[in-house]
């Protein structure tokens, strides 16, 4: 189980890259619909610089966090 969650540790701090490195001036985190409480209650917009790392360490669901970032992209043109 610890490979299973460093794996996507890994694979969600490479989207996060991803994202800093493109235009997005802000993260989003989206829970899926059937998330646990911690999850949904961390579900939201924030800073580059304050986003919480994904996997989140207080998720309880079964099959563990499946969060994921998405970019915010509020500005337009290069």
């Amino acid at each position: 189980m610890a490979k299973v969650t460093a794996d996507k540790h890994a694979e969600q701090q490479a989207a996060l890259e991803n994202i800093r490195a493109g235009l997005a001036t802000k993260v989003r985190i989206l829970a899926n619909r059937d998330s646990c409480p911690y999850c949904t209650a961390l579900e939201g917009v924030y800073a580059l610089d304050d986003v919480p790392e994904l996997p989140l360490e207080g998720c309880s669901h079964i099959n563990g966090c499946r969060c994921h970032y998405a970019p915010v992209l509020d500005q337009f043109g290069p």
